[in-house]
């Protein structure tokens, strides 16, 4: 009877709300708690003319904001692959020119370390002599001149930095082949599925 009451007054907005009990409750004010209970705003006839959600809790709030951040983290990711694929597709006309474009960056960095190699070859061939010339000094009793120690001092220093500019050539070398790797793998990919796609005759 309060019910029918309520929708009878012509002028009024009714609300009405489900507890955590399952017990529907029917006002012309909302429930004191607004962030326990989604709501229905009803006319006078009883038609519902409105929902309102209840509040979110500062958890969920964080929650969806989490979830949002989420799937613009995924629609970015898939429009960076979308930019990368037709990168790959418009650089590459075949797999022969892919293997071509590898095989060339490859051959690069190869000779450049095969120079490297011959210059540590040459560096530890001069090392060798300078250390042979002051152990025949020191064993002979004689005064090892300052200069020649420098040279030894300073053919090491040239030998460490040599190494060092090998290993990042021998580390790029691997990248490349890496990362062509993977290209090959999504190229074959790409094209099984343009394949795919096509209208068969």
């Amino acid at each position: 009877m309060l019910a029918a009451g309520l929708i009878g007054t012509a002028s009024a907005q009714v609300y009405r709300w489900v507890d955590e009990s399952g017990q529907t409750h029917m006002s012309d004010t909302p429930p004191p708690d607004t962030t326990r209970y989604d709501r229905e705003v009803l006319d006078h006839r009883g038609l519902v003319i409105q929902r309102l959600d209840r509040a979110r809790t500062p958890q969920e709030l964080a929650a969806e904001q989490a979830e949002r951040e989420r799937r613009e983290a995924l629609e970015q990711q898939r429009a960076e692959q979308e930019r990368v694929d037709r990168v790959l597709l418009q650089s590459f006309g075949s797999e022969r020119e892919l293997l071509h474009a590898r095989d060339d960056r490859v051959a690069l960095i190869e000779a450049n370390m095969n120079l490297t190699r011959d210059k540590l070859g040459n560096l530890r061939d001069q090392l060798t002599q300078a250390n042979t010339r002051i152990a025949g000094l020191e064993a002979g009793g004689r005064p090892v001149p300052e200069g020649l120690r420098e040279q030894a001092d300073s053919l090491q220093r040239q030998i460490r930095v040599q190494e060092a500019y090998l290993e990042e050539r021998r580390q790029e070398r691997d990248a490349v082949l890496d990362r062509f790797a993977r290209d090959l793998a999504r190229f074959r990919e790409l094209r099984r599925r343009q394949a795919d796609t096509q209208p068969r005759r």
